[in-house]
C-alpha cells in the first residue's frame, strides 16, 4: 500500500519533527492538535527548522518552499483524518488520552488508513484495542530531534499485518531513517537496554561503590560513550527516565525498580539540565566533586557493562528482536559506540557468561544467565 497523504496529532516537539521529516520528503502533511496556539507553535517551529536549514545550506530555496507547500494543519482531528492514509499520534505518554484520540480518528480515517503511535513505552496491543483495525495499528517511535536521529523503532503489535509493517518501515525509510524491528513489549529497544545503564549507576552510586564522577568517567574513557549515564540521565531528562523505567518496572517486575535518589530528584523537580540542576548542577552554581573512591575501572566497566549485555540477550531469548536490529538500535538511538552483541563478541562470550554467572550468584535472581549463554 502506497502512502501520500500522513496526519499527525500532536504539534509538540515531536510530532512537529515528524510532520518535519515527513514533508521534506514529499508526503502531504497535515498537523494537528487540541487547539489553535498549539499547532500555531508547531507550525513556526517547522518554519524556523526550514530557515536554518536554508541559512546553514542544508536546504535549497525550492526545497524549502515545497517543504512548506506539503504542510497544513488543523484543530479537528476527525476532519482531517477523512482521506488520511497513515494517522501517527505523537502526544504526550498517557494510555487513557491516547485510546481516546485514537477512537476517535478510527471512526473517522477510510479503512485503509494506518493508525500509528509515536509512544516510547507504552502496549501497542493495549493502544490497538481501542481501535476496530488492530491489524492496521503500529508503533512508530522516532528519536528526538527527530530531524537530526536516525533511527525509528517499527514495534509490531499482535495483530499488526504484514502488510501494515511493510508499509510503516517503506515511511520510515522514506523519511531518511533507519527503521529496526521489535514485537510489542515494555519499553521495546532501546528504553528496555538502556535503562539498566542509568539503574545500575545509580544503584552504584546509592551503595558508595563510586562517585557520579568516577562512573561517568570510566564509561565515557574506558567504554567510549560519548556521554556518562549521570551525565546522559541530565540530558535527556530525569522525569523522562524515571516515567520509563517505571513503565518497565510495572510490566517486567522489581529488577526495573527505580532507584531512590532518581525518584527524590524528580520529585523535587531536580530533573535535569531543563530545571539547571540534576545530578549535577548546571548554570551559576556547580558542583564540587566528590572525593574519588579510588574504584578500579575495569573492574567497574564490568559491573555496569554485564547487565546491559544481559537484557540485550534476553530480548533475543523472549523473541522480541533479532541480534543485528538490537545492535543497530542502541548505536543510533542511545549511541553506544557498538552494540551490545559486538560488545560480546568482542571481549567473549564464555567470559561474559562467567561475570553474569558471578553476579547471579552474588546479586539473586535479577542477574540469570541468558538462554543464548547456555
Amino acid at each position: 500500500m502506497e502512502i501520500k497523504k500522513i496526519v499527525i496529532i500532536g504539534a509538540g516537539l515531536m510530532g512537529s519533527g515528524i510532520a518535519y521529516v515527513s514533508a521534506g520528503n514529499g508526503y502531504q502533511v497535515t498537523l494537528v492538535d487540541i487547539n489553535q496556539a498549539a499547532v500555531d507553535a508547531g507550525m513556526e517551529r517547522i518554519r524556523n527548522d526550514v530557515m536554518t536549514g536554508v541559512d546553514k545550506g542544508k536546504l535549497g530555496l525550492s526545497e524549502a518552499q515545497k517543504l512548506i507547500g506539503n504542510m497544513s494543519s488543523s484543530i479537528d482531528a476527525a476532519a482531517a483524518s477523512k482521506d488520511a492514509d497513515l494517522i501517527i499520534e505523537a502526544i504526550f505518554e498517557n494510555m487513557e488520552v491516547k485510546k481516546k484520540v485514537f477512537a476517535g480518528v478510527d471512526a473517522a480515517a477510510p479503512p485503509h488508513a494506518i493508525l500509528a503511535t509515536n509512544t516510547s513505552s507504552l502496549s501497542i496491543d493495549e493502544l490497538a484495542n481501542s481501535t476496530n483495525r488492530p491489524d492496521k495499528f503500529i508503533g512508530m517511535h522516532y528519536f528526538s530531534p527527530v530531524a537530526a536521529m536516525k533511527l525509528i523503532e517499527i514495534v509490531i503489535g499482535e495483530k499488526t499485518s504484514d502488510e501494515t509493517i511493510a508499509a510503516a518501515i517503506a515511511v520510515g525509510k522514506k523519511q531518511g531513517k533507519i527503521p529496526v524491528k521489535a514485537k510489542n513489549s515494555p519499553g521495546f529497544i532501546v528504553n528496555r537496554i538502556l535503562m539498566p545503564v542509568l539503574r545500575e549507576s545509580i544503584m552504584l552510586y546509592e551503595q558508595g561503590v563510586a562517585t557520579k564522577e568516577e562512573i561517568d568517567n570510566v564509561m565515557t574513557t574506558h567504554a567510549k560513550f560519548m556521554v556518562g549515564p549521570f551525565a546522559l540521565g541530565d540530558f535527556v531528562g530525569l522525569d523522562i527516565a524515571f516515567n520509563a523505567m517505571s513503565t518497565l518496572y510495572r510490566e517486567l517486575g522489581d529488577c526495573f525498580k527505580p532507584p531512590e535518589t532518581l525518584k527524590k530528584l524528580v520529585e523535587s523537580g531536580a530533573i535535569g539540565n531543563k530545571a539547571k540542576k540534576g545530578f549535577y548542577q548546571y548554570g551559576a552554581v556547580q558542583d564540587e566533586p566528590e572525593p574519588p573512591k579510588g574504584v578500579d575501572s575495569q573492574w567497574l566497566l564490568t559491573r555496569i557493562q554485564m547487565p546491559v549485555l544481559r537484557e540485550a540477550m534476553l530480548l533475543v531469548d523472549e523473541g522480541i528482536a533479532e541480534q543485528d536490529d538490537i545492535d543497530k538500535a542502541m548505536k543510533l538511538g542511545a549511541s553506544f559506540p557498538e552494540g551490545p552483541f559486538e560488545t560480546a563478541k568482542r571481549i567473549g562470550l564464555d567470559k561474559v557468561k562467567a561475570e553474569i554467572q558471578k553476579l547471579y550468584e552474588e546479586h539473586g535472581e535479577c542477574y540469570s544467565v541468558p538462554k543464548m549463554l547456555g
